[in-house]
């Protein structure tokens, strides 16, 4: 069951990127907007579900307080997903964000007390591989492969979604799960209001009076994502932490599906490169993730 709703989730969270990346490029005039958005919807599905489940008052303040810093570390990791988003192609930026199972297993080594076999180890550079070969794009004036000046900005989001991973199975241990949800979109609240500009209200109201714009708010940003997160939350509740997380990377692989279908000519609602060499770099790229973190969690 976990596998089929980890699957689910991440092909959820594949539509939403698809969607984030439509709606920074060509429909919103600032991050902001999308910050604001994300906020209204987050703190509506947070108070209606502490409505109807009430308030943890029995629960242990540290757990608690432990659930809260899940939801502020995923804050950090999806306004930084944003911001990359904004200005690099989807498909990179999400391989990038999914390379976080790394860093939960490099964590729970000092933390946890963990260790890696050799396979795990061989598997981890296999993943470092795939996310630098995806990292690296040509310089347009001086013809030279480099980093990304936004590549630090994703690595720190994925790696602040792998914090978020481990903290949530932690409080999943002594929390319900509608709670943790709950108190993970508060988290995330937090973390956005205080990056949010004030001119997005106005920025908001404009945006939200044409209608396709509307439509693409409201599907890809008020009503998917919180099915994706409810359903990885379900997951991690119900199975191996290291192999939900393994499937919940698989999204990358949908990004690329998606973003190199709606690319084509004739259809053209994104531009990502459609170059036979940028494909294959990207499909070598993420392949060598997927099979590097799927080593790393199995073995």
């Amino acid at each position: 069951m976990w596998i089929f709703l980890s699957l689910i989730s991440s092909v959820n969270f594949a539509v939403v990127s698809v969607i984030d990346k439509r709606l920074l490029d060509r429909h919103l005039p600032s991050i902001s907007v999308l910050y604001l958005w994300t906020i209204f919807g987050m703190l509506f599905w947070s108070f209606l579900v502490l409505a109807i489940t009430g308030l943890p008052l029995d629960s242990a303040p540290r757990t608690l307080v432990i659930c809260l810093s899940s939801g502020l570390a995923l804050g950090v990791g999806i306004g930084s997903m944003f911001w990359g988003l904004k200005r690099e192609e989807a498909s990179r930026a999400i391989a990038i964000v999914n390379t976080n199972p790394v860093f939960v297993a490099l964590l729970a080594i000092p933390i946890l007390g963990e260790y890696l076999s050799t396979v795990q180890w061989l598997a981890l550079f296999l993943v470092i591989i795939g996310g630098t070969l995806i990292s690296l794009k040509k310089s347009i004036t001086s013809n030279i492969f480099g980093f990304s000046r936004y590549t630090p900005v994703l690595i720190g989001s994925s790696i602040c979604w792998g914090i978020a991973h481990m903290t949530a199975k932690y409080a999943l241990e002594d929390l319900p799960l509608p709670t943790v949800f709950a108190i993970q979109q508060l988290g995330i609240s937090l973390v956005l209001i205080c990056v949010t500009k004030r001119k997005a209200w106005s920025e908001l109201r404009s945006c939200m009076r044409q209608t396709d714009t509307c439509v693409l708010m409201i599907i890809g940003e008020a009503i998917l994502p919180y099915i994706a997160i409810f359903l990885g939350l379900m997951a991690i509740n119900i199975g191996p932490v290291a192999l939900v997380t393994s499937l919940l990377a698989t999204r990358p692989m949908f990004v690329f599906l998606l973003a190199s279908i709606l690319s084509i000519k004739k259809i053209r609602i994104m531009d990502e490169p459609m170059t036979k060499g940028t494909i294959t770099t990207k499909m070598l790229s993420i392949s060598m993730i997927i099979i590097g973190i799927t080593g790393l969690t199995i073995w």
